[in-house]
């Protein structure tokens, strides 16, 4: 496995100038183990079942990073370097237990083959982070938008499961939340 990298940004989601970057052992780290991460986390999810005060709280309180590359700016057309991953974002699962099940699942799909994998901020969810090939004679923004369709027909078709499809663009926000077991593909 290669180690990617990719841009870091402290909260709120207004802020779109990254704070630094991050590879995915440090973000394995962070997202595992930092008490600051754990309490956002557990503030935000405080208010899970209300959406308006949850979306609030998430988008306020919580860092987030754009897994696709380093961005001098949160947008498309501020990429800098490509990292050679998408995020896949599942959500609705009926409880916490079943996004943890399921966050153990998907990291273990040969396929997929996710270089981490979290339970999302609302804690019934996951979130992955896919590896893809970039192409000699596609565009950047080819090879990304055919790796992303191709993961999304295969989670249905595999696994009967719809990503969040809003999370189409390389410069998509991926919000951050404390997993304790969150599971990372890290080089020793």
């Amino acid at each position: 496995m290669k180690e990617s990298i990719m841009s870091f940004f402290n909260a709120p989601i207004t802020n779109k100038v990254p704070a630094g970057v991050c590879s995915v052992a440090g973000l394995h780290a962070y997202i595992s183990s930092s008490p600051h991460l754990r309490e956002l986390t557990r503030r935000v999810r405080a208010d899970a079942e209300n959406d308006k005060v949850f979306r609030r709280k998430k988008q306020t309180l919580l860092p987030y990073v754009t897994p696709a590359g380093i961005f001098s700016y949160c947008r498309e057309q501020s990429i800098l370097v490509p990292s050679g991953l998408f995020v896949i974002d599942i959500d609705h699962f009926a409880s916490r237990q079943e996004a943890e099940a399921w966050r153990d699942r998907l990291f273990d799909d040969d396929v997929l083959h996710p270089d981490l994998a979290f339970v999302s901020p609302g804690a019934k969810g996951v979130k992955l982070f896919v590896p893809y090939r970039l192409s000699l004679t596609e565009t950047l923004e080819q090879s990304f938008d055919n790796a992303v369709h191709a993961a999304w027909d295969y989670l249905e078709w595999r696994h009967g499961l719809k990503a969040d499809t809003a999370n189409a663009d390389m410069s998509r926000a991926c919000f951050l939340a404390h997993d304790e077991e969150c599971k990372g593909r890290i080089e020793n």
